[in-house]
């Protein structure tokens, strides 16, 4: 894996005021920390940040390029993206300085693969859990696991115990969460559902039965 470099400003200021003007000025601003040193405010080209997301994700390993004081740079793990709860578009970054020789751990994407059996037959998907949590060296770290549900029919589930990372890669997450459940198709659901509503449900009196039956709760 390697390293893309991303250059950062040292932005002057924090707070709401700062980082605002610094978003209208068509930057993302964000902070550096971790590794013993002091938190550095930064801002970040928008279309640049954009570009690293887009390649390796929103817990890419960039190599942070300092502006201005080059002793700052570090690797560095992109640890948080905040986004603006309606436009989407992003509104400040967290990254982690890291060192290449030490592990870490980081989020993944999870990749389902293949024609699902179960789908075939008109069940439906549902993918659980899109990222886990992997332990490994910086240059080591997947752009992603993939999970092959071919042979998955309806009612069928994956877990992460059956996910293969590669080699020097630990995966962290608890291996008997589901990765991937292959439901039943939502009439067939509904109608399981009204077939127990129908059998638990008191049959109705009629006629005759139903004179008794109040003559007997009278008395």
């Amino acid at each position: 894996m390697e390293l893309k470099t991303l250059k950062v400003n040292i932005r002057q200021g924090k707070g709401k005021g700062p980082a605002g003007r610094t978003r209208n000025g068509g930057d993302v601003p964000g902070v550096l920390y971790g590794g013993g040193t002091d938190v550095l405010h930064v801002t970040v080209n928008t279309r640049e940040f954009g570009k690293i997301i887009q390649g390796g994700g929103e817990h890419a390993i960039v190599q942070l390029d300092v502006q201005g004081d080059a002793s700052l740079s570090s690797p560095a793990l992109l640890k948080e993206v905040q986004h603006h709860p309606v436009r989407g578009h992003v509104l400040h970054a967290d990254f982690l300085r890291i060192r290449l020789d030490e592990r870490i751990t980081v989020l993944v994407p999870v990749v389902l693969t293949g024609q699902c059996k179960g789908v075939v037959d008109g069940g439906v998907v549902d993918h659980q859990l899109r990222e886990v949590e992997v332990e490994c060296l910086a240059l080591d770290v997947p752009a992603s696991l993939t999970l092959d549900i071919t042979e998955l029919g309806i009612g069928d589930s994956c877990h992460v115990d059956k996910l293969v990372a590669p080699e020097g890669v630990s995966i962290v997450t608890d291996p008997g969460r589901a990765v991937v459940v292959v439901q039943a198709p939502r009439t067939v659901r509904a109608e399981g559902a009204e077939e127990g509503a129908a059998e638990g449900a008191e049959p109705a009196l009629v006629g005759d039965e139903k004179k008794e039956k109040s003559d007997d709760d009278k008395s």
